[in-house]
């Protein structure tokens, strides 16, 4: 336990933190899980999607190049699908 008062309140603060990091986390592998290339065929879902990935890269919640490969990997499949 802290001894210190201002290191309860880390404590308190990295706790908000770590709930409201998984939300946006979760909130992630729901997206990327519901893009089906096969029924999705509209672009705005795909914007929608590699949006999110952008924030969540520059907060820091996922790593840039994990946003930039997931991104790539989307665009992929959604353009094959789109001209098959």
């Amino acid at each position: 336990m802290p001894q210190h008062k201002g290191a309860v309140r880390r404590v308190r603060l990295s706790e908000k933190r770590r709930i409201a990091n998984k939300g946006q986390k979760v909130e992630l592998r729901k997206l990327i899980k519901g893009f089906d290339v096969t029924a999705s065929t509209s672009a705005e879902d795909l914007t929608k999607l590699q949006s999110k990935l952008d924030k969540l890269a520059s907060k820091g919640l996922v790593h840039k190049n994990f946003a930039a490969n997931k991104k790539g990997q989307l665009a992929r499949a959604f353009n094959t699908a789109k001209t098959a």
